[in-house]
């Protein structure tokens, strides 16, 4: 058995170290600001090969449609059809919220029934993985960006805003879920070492938790924006359709990949 991760934000001293707390929220401040510059943020992204695919962008605790917006338009650029979760703030996980999201998917699947890519921000990417868990068929790839999957996630320095916003505690979450679990179908996590809300190993996760993790270096709050974030997600979809063509060559026992993949990249695999 594999021993637990230790997240780099002990519970100890996330919870009892007041000074450390502000240490590392006035750090994520610094950076968060830094990335408001022009130059560190994108513009126009590399086209895509995987520019056929549908993303689905999910936003983080307290975050709305609004806050994604730029990271919608880059997707859009690179030429992905990007849509909104159109839910409204993100106040946390909860069995009508899933069916809610499952409520806007078949929407989006209406005239196409072709699987999405869920591309979730912090507590964006644990509803995009454990809704990917729930209804595999629909989902084609799942992408993270800090989100705290892995580890001990009390340990974190929003854990009590978290428990605020949601009204219940973070440990006893009200929907059954196994939070390091992977999704059966391609998933991969983008992860910062310079987060300062979310533990970087708890967004980073082991080994068997993501089929790929993409190491970038913005601040939490500045995934939706940030030149090397964004350019991040394309690498990771472009890796996602990597493990779908190679599961149809060699198909992993109990894991179904759905990512739409090019006959002719099929073919090429074979």
């Amino acid at each position: 058995m594999q021993a637990p991760l230790k997240t780099q934000f002990p519970k100890s001293l996330a919870q009892k170290s007041p000074a450390l707390r502000a240490i590392h929220l006035l750090r994520e401040l610094y950076l968060f600001i830094l990335s408001l510059y022009p130059t560190r943020r994108v513009r126009r992204l590399k086209r895509s090969k995987s520019s056929d695919l549908r993303v689905v962008v999910i936003p983080g605790l307290m975050a709305s449609d609004r806050s994604m917006r730029p990271m919608r338009l880059a997707l859009r650029a690179a030429g992905f059809r990007t849509y909104r979760w159109c839910l409204g703030r993100n106040t946390g996980a909860t069995p009508a919220l899933l069916d809610q999201f499952d409520a806007r998917v078949r929407r989006i699947q209406h005239a196409d029934p072709r699987p999405v890519i869920l591309v979730g921000w912090s507590l964006g990417g644990l509803i995009a993985r454990e809704y990917a868990k729930h209804a595999p068929e629909r989902v084609a790839a799942v992408v993270t960006l800090g989100s705290p999957f892995s580890g001990d996630i009390s340990a974190m320095v929003v854990a009590r805003l978290y428990e605020w916003v949601a009204g219940h505690a973070i440990s006893a979450l009200p929907i059954a879920c196994a939070l390091s679990e992977k999704p059966p179908v391609p998933t991969a996590a983008i992860w910062s070492h310079n987060d300062g809300v979310v533990a970087p190993l708890c967004a980073r996760g082991q080994a068997p938790e993501a089929d790929c993790q993409i190491e970038v270096s913005c601040a939490h709050l500045a995934y939706p924006w940030d030149a090397g974030a964004l350019s991040a997600v394309i690498e990771a979809i472009e890796r996602c359709r990597t493990v779908a063509e190679q599961s149809i060559t060699a198909p992993a026992v109990g894991q179904t990949h759905r990512l739409a993949v090019d006959p002719q990249r099929q073919a090429q695999a074979a």
